[in-house]
């Protein structure tokens, strides 16, 4: 009995998600460069579908790539390799992985399927190109929230980073439907009074450094989905809910 409720709220949930889709103007996407975006906008009830890079490991030049060449060859098998994660295979894609910024070394071993293995499962590379046909036929439909979570990196060029979220802002922004990045990443701090979440607008895209006492990562699930900082992930919210369409 349980189990039916499980599935009838869940099923009550996608039927509401699609009628939201079908009558907004606005939708919010996680963009990479993990699980944590699309985590936060569910959790915040602003999820209305899954992008394909909601459940992977990416950066914002993979992303382009791909973009650039309309996803050609994002699912295919001859591009597509099993290598180590902390002891475990993951399906990693080795076609689109030129880049020339720094990034967080788990986000630059290619495109990673983290949780769908699509070398061995067809059925589950057809659910990836779903969600990109999804994606591709809202541009020009739809205004996007492009929610993008930078891994803090030491070396990362901030201003080649403004200028590839900007391309990725123009791929989005078709005829009247104006589209914006949100990009945000950590600065750690020592002291609990220090704590604070500083937003401004960088190059045209929306940016937020929480200041917090640790990184969003490790085995810790807490810790990974930014739960101790739920209080400025909600300012964040906040924020970009009052953008304009």
């Amino acid at each position: 009995m349980k189990e039916l409720d499980r599935k009838a709220k869940k099923l009550l949930l996608v039927i509401k998600q699609k009628i939201q889709l079908l009558f907004t103007r606005r939708i919010y996407v996680s963009f990479g460069e993990n699980c944590l975006t699309d985590n936060i906008l569910e959790r915040y009830n602003l999820k209305l579908i899954t992008t394909p890079f909601s459940h992977g490991r990416t950066n914002i030049e993979y992303i382009i790539q791909l973009e650039q060449d309309n996803y050609k060859d994002f699912l295919n098998p001859e591009f597509l390799k099993y290598e180590d994660l902390n002891g475990k295979n993951v399906p990693r894609l080795k076609k689109y992985n030129l880049i020339q910024n720094r990034y967080n070394e788990l986000h630059e071993n290619g495109f990673e399927f983290t949780h769908h293995d699509v070398i061995a499962s067809p059925a589950i590379r057809q659910k990836l190109q779903n969600r990109i046909v999804t994606l591709q036929r809202l541009k020009g439909n739809k205004s996007f929230i492009l929610l993008y979570h930078h891994r803090i990196h030491p070396t990362t060029n901030q201003e080649r980073l403004f200028s590839d979220l900007n391309k990725i802002k123009e791929i989005y922004s078709r005829r009247k439907f104006q589209s914006e990045v949100v990009c945000f990443t950590q600065k750690i701090i020592n002291e609990t009074d220090q704590r604070k979440v500083v937003y401004e607008i960088k190059n045209g895209i929306h940016f937020f450094v929480f200041h917090t006492l640790a990184e969003w990562a490790g085995g810790n699930d807490d810790l990974f989905w930014a739960r101790p900082d739920e209080d400025l992930i909600k300012q964040m919210i906040l924020t970009i809910k009052s953008l304009k369409p």
